[in-house]
Order: structure tokens, then sequence, then C-alpha cells
């Protein structure tokens, strides 16, 4: 595992698009963002990647990510 914070919308992009996730937000809510991967998850709603970066942005939030080739693994979280 290759952990690493990005926080550049244009790194953002990158990963998410190079492994053809899903940008998605908790219903109901303006901060709890998750990217999926071909899975449905119900209390989740599909969301643009400018709404994403958007969110990422005004809630001063940032990406855990694992860099491999094909990995998923990612935190949205807080940064303080």
């Amino acid at each position: 595992m290759s952990l690493r914070i990005i926080t550049k919308p244009q790194q953002i992009e990158q990963w998410i698009t190079g492994r053809n996730g899903t940008p998605t937000r908790r219903r109901g809510t303006d901060k709890d963002f998750r990217i999926l991967f071909g899975e449905t998850v119900t209390e989740f709603e599909p969301v643009s990647l400018d709404e994403l970066l958007e969110g990422i942005k005004l809630n001063n939030l940032v990406m855990l990510v694992d860099e491999e080739p094909g990995k998923t693994f990612h935190k949205i979280y807080a940064h303080s």
C-alpha cells in the first residue's frame, strides 16, 4: 500500500478518473463524500466531479488515497 494525501483538483480528478470512480455524497448532506467503484450504495447519490471538487474546497477536505495502480482505497476527511 502506498498512501498519499492529495489536495489539488487535478490530482483528485486524475485519481478518480484513472480508476473509473463515481463521485457521490450522502443524501441530504453537503460534506459526506465518497467515491464508488461499480457498487451501489443507496444512501449516496452521484454528483459531478465539479460538485465534488467544490465541496472539497468549501469544506476544507483532503483525500487520502492508495497510489498503487488499480487500488481504490481512499478516505475523504476534514483537514484542520
